[in-house]
């Protein structure tokens, strides 16, 4: 091989590693920003996560209270209390306004509209 051969060889090699050290730039520049862009995402989910998190111990807190209040109140012993049994029930069905004729008041479902 001669020196022109030699040369022009490198020649090429260099272009090729010219050509390459470009594109990796290029990857470079591209896989900066997504990784700016997923930073954040990330520190906007934080700031989600945190902002849940005050939320939920809030609503704990105030669950919290309300059964306080509810166990004050004393109402452990309600037995059946808001349970009817089939005669209630019934009695309940045939309930009307006036105490007991056949008409019942008027309700949105027998007007036309």
């Amino acid at each position: 091989m001669g020196l022109v051969e030699s040369s022009r060889l490198l020649e090429q090699k260099v272009n090729k590693a010219i050509a390459l050290i470009n594109r990796l730039r290029l990857d470079n520049s591209e896989l900066t920003e997504r990784l700016k862009m997923v930073t954040n995402h990330n520190e906007e989910l934080q700031e989600l996560l945190n902002k849940t998190s005050a939320d939920t111990a809030v609503i704990e807190e105030a669950i919290s209270a309300a059964l306080e209040s509810l166990d004050e109140l004393g109402l452990d012993d309600l037995g059946t209390f808001g349970t009817l049994d089939s005669d209630e029930l019934e009695a309940a069905e045939s309930f009307t306004i006036d105490g007991g004729s056949a008409d019942d008041f008027e309700t949105f479902e027998n007007q036309e509209l």
